[in-house]
């Protein structure tokens, strides 16, 4: 049985907890990476490591009324067996890297559909790493706007 001293031992930790957490929340949403350092984190390569492919095509809105729901399709025209993996990124974003995918040959075809969430109006970037170790990349600006009124 919890004694009466217990209690408020325990109700003041909790207090504590809650005043102090707040802060250090905000602090972690309030940090904001580069589309570099996400990238050099995630892949460890940076932009210049990427080369732009009309291979891959990058399906989104080109304005999208909320940025809490963003649909984002991915596709390459390139055969599974040579890809490794696809990665979802969007440079504006608080933090950049938003996916993973990885494939294999039984997948049959390079496709990803998703929703996303964006802060703000932003390129929405998809990334190949190919076996060969090389990475491809294509994007699609996507404007966000309250109410869709640009």
């Amino acid at each position: 049985m919890l004694s009466r001293r217990d209690l408020f031992k325990v109700a003041g930790v909790g207090a504590a907890t809650l005043l102090v957490a707040p802060g250090v929340v905000g602090q972690s949403f309030a940090a904001k990476k580069s589309l570099d350092d996400a990238l050099k984190e995630k892949l460890g390569v940076t932009q210049k490591d990427l080369k732009s492919s009309d291979l891959i095509k990058v399906k989104a809105p080109t304005i999208a009324e909320s940025g809490a729901n963003v649909p984002v399709e991915v596709s390459a025209n390139i055969p599974a067996q040579e890809v490794e993996s696809l990665f979802i990124f969007i440079d504006k974003n608080p933090n950049p890297y938003v996916a993973q995918v990885d494939f294999t040959p039984a997948n049959g075809e390079v496709y990803f559909a998703t929703r996303v969430k964006m802060g703000k109006t932003s390129p929405v970037r998809a990334v190949v790493k190919m076996k060969d170790g090389s990475y491809l990349t294509a994007f699609k600006e996507v404007k966000v706007t309250v109410g869709g009124c640009g």
